[in-house]
């Protein structure tokens, strides 16, 4: 389905956010109103944005709200990759998901069964500062006990020209009933459709590591006269008692002092409380 819209850009005071045109600034307004009211946005920065809205006309209720693991989420959404010419390319950036990963969690917990997740997540990935961010339109929901990610767009270049224009751009967030046109990828998970993703909402399994087998040595006869001997062990089989080792990231140090930066700023922002901040923060340490 085509949502017309953008997120909330600071051009001037007198023009509205791109927020405003895709979800509707009354409605935003409104929700902001209510004293207590269910959370259902979260505005990370100019061009980032996860919102909740009612599902599409005709699906099944979802199995929402739903608590899910943060390393789990983290660690499942690392592992997407997007079809790009011959080859494959990780649809999001470590330091991407590391400002993701607990506004969704916060999100899914607050939804309805009556409510998917849009995500609109603009980032250059790497690309340097003097390049033009890019933008990824996603649809997600939890059916089936499995995450369900439908992408539209895996790089959309439209900041620029909304920069240089003022024009709202047009965003299509996936959809059940019409395929988009990213073909997607993962190890931990299934295509309903290339551009329709399942992966467990469970930590994603360590790849299987093959146990080296000691040959079979046959027993010797000894002589009557002779005294009994015993052969020593092979050392292959000594050796396959110890645990293999999985093997660390390259850059899994620097991910993991991303991903405490990230967290540090959501409560500076006051998107988490101390109390969450100190728990998430425990929860990564955990992991070195």
């Amino acid at each position: 389905m085509l949502a017309a819209a953008c997120l909330c850009a600071a051009v001037a005071p007198a023009q509205a956010g791109v927020m405003d045109f895709l979800f509707g600034g009354s409605e935003k307004a409104a929700d902001a109103s209510k004293s207590g009211a269910r959370r259902r946005s979260w505005s990370l920065h100019e061009f980032t944005t996860i919102r909740l809205v009612p599902r599409e006309s005709g699906a099944a209720p979802n199995q929402h709200p739903v608590q899910l693991e943060t390393e789990a989420l983290r660690q499942q959404l690392a592992q997407v990759r997007f079809v790009v010419g011959s080859g494959t390319q990780a649809l999001f950036a470590a330091d991407e998901l590391g400002e993701l990963v607990e506004p969704l969690l916060e999100a899914f917990a607050n939804a309805t069964p009556d409510e998917d997740l849009l995500l609109l997540s603009t980032s250059r990935r790497g690309a340097g500062l003097l390049s033009q961010p890019l933008g990824i339109t996603a649809r997600l929901f939890v059916q089936g006990g499995q995450l369900q990610l439908l992408v539209n767009d895996a790089r959309y270049e439209f900041v620029n020209e909304y920069k240089g224009t003022g024009k709202a751009p047009q965003f299509t967030f996936g959809s059940r009933s019409k395929a988009g046109p990213v073909a997607l990828r993962s190890a931990a998970g299934s295509n309903q459709r290339p551009d329709w993703l399942v992966v467990s909402t469970a930590m994603p399994a360590a790849p299987s590591v093959a146990t080296p087998v000691a040959p079979s040595v046959a027993p010797s006869v000894a002589p009557a006269a002779a005294p009994k001997t015993v052969a020593p062990a092979p050392a292959a089989a000594a050796a396959t008692s110890a645990p293999a080792l999985r093997p660390r990231d390259p850059g899994y140090a620097e991910e993991v002092e991303q991903r405490l930066l990230t967290l540090k700023r959501l409560r500076e922002r006051g998107l988490i409380s101390e109390e969450e901040f100190q728990q998430k923060r425990r929860e990564i340490l955990q992991t070195l």
